[in-house]
């Protein structure tokens, strides 16, 4: 695969210049899809999405953003038609994220800290036991910044493999490293676990990120393209 995985953030907040720009480039249907928002923040959110990706793909392939066509799979994971490159998307907040690469599928993650209750109660019910004792062992400061790191990890691999729903987050084990890629524990039979490693991003925006890819010889850059 290609040894380096870029991924490219946009805010939902941006100039409305920046706004409609990207909103020239979408096809009708994509269009339609952001109108049919009520709020303007999620209208602001899915163009965003999907003229950065739009952007990004055009500039990589050397073509007219507005040609570029999509299919989707089983679970309605978007591709290129051609299937020249492989990318995903994620946002949470104001916050968009693409990632892009050649060679593997890839899976991406961003969340944005949310008040909770019980970050441990949360762990032990979904995660696997080897991840929600992280958790648990974290001083009080430090659990948002493990649960996180397990849960958008945990989320970059199921968006890597395309299972969705399919998939239980008890299934595999990766508690990700600081520095350096973390390799996917498959603990069960699901082929779709297998040869998957992660890496922890750089905070995006305040937010937690993670990008899933198969194999170990990758790095990630991370860049802006709207702020």
């Amino acid at each position: 695969m290609h040894s380096r995985v870029e991924v490219w953030t946009a805010r939902i907040d941006a100039a409305d210049d920046a706004i409609r720009a990207l909103a020239s480039l979408l096809d009708d249907d994509e269009r339609a899809k952001a109108a049919r928002f009520h709020f303007e923040a999620d209208r602001r959110r899915c163009i965003v999405a999907r003229g950065a990706l739009r952007t990004l793909l055009a500039r990589r392939l050397g073509r007219d953003a507005r040609a570029l066509r999509f299919v989707y799979g089983p679970q309605g994971k978007p591709a290129l038609e051609g299937g020249e490159l492989e990318f995903n998307v994620s946002h949470s907040g104001d916050c968009v994220a693409v990632a892009i690469a050649d060679g593997s599928p890839i899976g991406l993650d961003v969340e944005c800290p949310k008040p909770m209750s019980d970050r441990v109660a949360l762990a032990e019910r979904f995660f696997a036991a080897e991840e929600a004792d992280v958790v648990k062992r974290a001083a009080a400061d430090g659990a948002a910044a493990a649960f996180y790191s397990i849960w958008t990890a945990k989320e970059s691999v199921i968006k890597a493999a395309g299972g969705g729903l399919s998939i239980e987050l008890d299934s595999f084990v990766v508690t990700p490293l600081r520095d350096g890629l973390t390799p996917v524990k498959n603990r069960g039979c699901n082929p779709q676990l297998d040869g998957w490693s992660v890496l922890a991003l750089p905070s995006i925006g305040g937010c937690y990120a993670a990008v899933a890819a198969r194999g170990s010889g990758w790095t990630a850059v991370v860049g802006e393209l709207v702020a």
